[in-house]
C-alpha cells in the first residue's frame, strides 16, 4: 500500500437553495478558471491551492479561502470529505489532494473574487452556485469532479 502525500487542499462550500415554496436543492460554489490559469485553464473548480512548507492541510485551506474570497477563517466550518489521487512520483510516492466541505451562507452579492497578493492578478474570472444535475454537464476539474461527487453521494442531495 502506498502513502498518499498531500500537496493541495480544496474546500466544498454549499447551501440549500429555495427552488419553490416546496423545494430547495443543495449547490455547490464553483469558480470559473481564467484562460492563463496554469493547470486546467477556462475550467470550473472549487478553492483551495498548494499547501506551503511544513503547513497543515486544514490551514492551508482556510489561508486560500481568505485570499481568495476574503471569507475569515472564523465563518468556515471544516469538515473532513476525502483524499483525491492526482499522478504518482519516483516509485511509491502518490501525490493527492484533500478536500473537505463546508455550509457557506453566502449569497452571491457577498462572495467576491480576490486579487493575487503576488501578482495583483484575480484568481478566476467567475463564481456561481451550481446544483449536482447543472455540475454534471459542465467542464469541471476531473479531482474537483471527484470530490464533489463525493460530496453529494454522501449528503444524500
Amino acid at each position: 500500500m502506498t502513502l498518499l502525500k498531500i500537496i493541495g487542499t480544496h474546500v466544498v462550500f454549499h447551501r440549500m437553495l429555495i427552488a419553490s415554496a416546496q423545494r430547495s436543492l443543495c449547490a455547490v460554489l464553483l469558480c470559473k478558471r481564467t484562460l492563463d490559469a496554469p493547470i486546467h485553464p477556462g475550467y470550473w473548480g472549487l478553492f483551495g491551492g498548494r499547501l506551503d512548507a511544513a503547513e497543515q492541510p486544514k490551514h492551508a485551506v482556510l489561508r486560500e479561502v481568505k485570499e481568495e474570497l476574503g471569507i475569515h477563517p472564523d465563518k468556515v466550518a471544516l469538515k473532513a470529505l476525502c483524499d483525491v489521487r492526482i499522478r504518482r512520483k519516483n516509485g511509491n510516492e502518490a501525490l493527492g489532494l484533500r478536500y473537505f466541505s463546508s455550509v457557506l451562507e453566502l449569497d452571491m452579492d457577498g462572495l467576491t473574487l480576490r486579487r493575487s497578493s503576488k501578482d495583483r492578478k484575480v484568481e478566476g474570472q467567475g463564481l456561481a452556485w451550481f446544483t449536482a444535475e447543472e455540475i454534471h454537464h459542465m467542464v469541471v476539474r476531473p479531482e474537483d469532479r471527484i470530490a464533489i461527487g463525493t460530496f453529494f453521494q454522501r449528503s444524500g442531495t
